[in-house]
């Protein structure tokens, strides 16, 4: 499965995929800022005639077992994912906002557009979609997260429910921290000043991700991975 590039030629064949109610609906993520929403794909391409999938940087993955069906909703025009060849600030708002023209120019009037992203900006697109007489809503995944909070009882803002898949990302792809100073000064270098890092370590012993004995610290592999979803 290939991902397109941004700056390559917007022409998007449409097939006649719709909803249960005939009309077509567009799904348009904001993987930047909402990574989780890749675990949903798979219920996404049955709820929507289009996805569609922006990101600059994402160390989000997805199941092997999901290659083959998303490679053949990819050779349908049904299932687009770009990575913006700039990963500068808001770049992939700007690719969501680009598609959601391209996606309006090809398709029917009635066609509903819902764009998933935590970022109140795109409220703007949203707006401009509505002023050309067309249906469309941002949706905040902004939820409980049955798989985060059904483990831990204080519940768990969704920023930092991305941010610690985020880390758990980084952490299955390069080495691992052996003490909790190395794993904090770790962090902070990921996140810079966007986290606590010692939230984010709380909630690692919270899933059972780590373990933290003295300044030590061991791996679950399979919790990691499990949360990672691979």
């Amino acid at each position: 499965m290939q991902e397109s590039d941004g700056c390559q030629k917007a022409n998007v064949e449409m097939t006649e995929a719709k909803s249960n109610d005939g009309n077509s609906r567009v799904l348009l993520i904001d993987l930047e800022n909402c990574p989780s929403q890749i675990n949903q794909l798979m219920d996404n391409l049955e709820q929507y005639s289009y996805v569609f999938v922006c990101y600059a940087q994402s160390g989000a993955k997805i199941p092997l077992d999901w290659v083959l069906s998303l490679t053949n909703t990819v050779n349908n025009d049904r299932l687009k994912i770009v990575k913006m060849p700039n990963s500068g600030k808001n770049a992939a708002d700007f690719g969501i906002t680009f598609w959601a023209g391209v996606f309006m120019a090809q398709l029917p009037l009635e066609t509903h557009f819902d764009i998933v992203s935590n970022d109140a900006d795109l409220d703007h697109v949203v707006c401009l979609i509505k002023s050309q007489q067309r249906s469309a809503e941002r949706i905040s995944n902004k939820k409980d997260n049955s798989q985060l909070n059904s483990l831990t009882k204080e519940p768990v803002t969704q920023f930092k429910y991305d941010c610690l898949h985020e880390y758990c990302s980084h952490l299955v792809k390069h080495s691992k921290p052996a003490k909790k100073s190395t794993l904090l000064n770790s962090i902070k270098s990921k996140f810079k000043t966007n986290i606590e890092p010692e939230e984010l370590i709380e909630e690692l012993v919270k899933q059972g991700i780590i373990n933290l004995k003295d300044d030590k610290i061991s791996y679950n592999p399979q919790k990691l991975n499990k949360f990672v979803g691979q």
